[in-house]
């Protein structure tokens, strides 16, 4: 019993020095920003990539940090990972639906207004290179939903949650990006609620991922 404690808090102690890490990285990247050398020159041109790849390691330890239990298996079993297979691809189908209509009543709202700023969006994302859209389909979706929904929700609510995932969104420049993010982490947290388990939460925010990327780069 002492060996697993042991064993768990050495696990943790090395989260903790990942989070470190991840966040002394970017720090160095800001302070990069007014350095003229070769080695910041390097980061400068690259800042955009290595600080969402810093970031999203700082989240993804910090949230392993608080969901660590003695094991791998007994972790995955917390977050009912993959939990009952069939019940989660049903209401993971649900909620991608329901983020659909979400997002086009946003769209709706955001025409008949005449603010709509997403142009910024599908910019930014016709420039990234490959090797960053497949991050953003397959490994920030495991990452957001740890920390933004396994960690937050239990602890901040479902509101709260949603309002700090919208604002993560802030780099892309588009006011609509952000009540978008924000709208789909209430439904993400609320499918969380529903299901008690990680599984829905990842597979709507891979798919909805993909089905952007993909409306953004070859149909827009």
């Amino acid at each position: 019993m002492r060996q697993m404690w042991v064993f768990r808090e050495k696990i943790k102690s090395l989260f903790v020095f990942l989070i470190l890490f991840s966040l002394a990285f970017l720090a160095i990247l800001m302070i990069c920003g007014d350095l003229d050398t070769n080695i910041c020159n390097l980061l400068n041109e690259n800042s955009i990539y290595f600080g969402a790849a810093a970031l999203h390691s700082a989240l993804f330890f910090l949230a392993l940090l608080f969901l660590w239990e003695k094991d791998l298996q007994t972790t995955l079993k917390k977050l009912a990972f993959p939990g009952d297979i069939q019940r989660n691809l049903i209401l993971s189908g649900a909620g991608f639906i329901l983020v659909i209509f979400v997002l086009l009543f946003l769209g709706v709202v955001a025409t008949l207004t005449g603010f709509n700023d997403q142009e910024a969006v599908y910019e930014k994302v016709a420039d990234l290179p490959v090797y960053i859209l497949l991050f953003a389909i397959f490994l920030a979706p495991i990452t957001e939903e740890l920390f933004f929904r396994a960690l937050l929700v239990p602890r901040i609510g479902i509101i709260f949650s949603a309002i700090l995932f919208g604002l993560m969104h802030v780099s892309y420049g588009s006011v609509i990006e952000i009540v978008g993010a924000g709208l789909i982490g209430v439904v993400l947290a609320i499918m969380f609620r529903i299901s008690k388990s990680i599984t829905p939460c990842i597979i709507i925010h891979v798919t909805y991922n993909l089905f952007s990327i993909i409306v953004m780069r070859f149909l827009i």
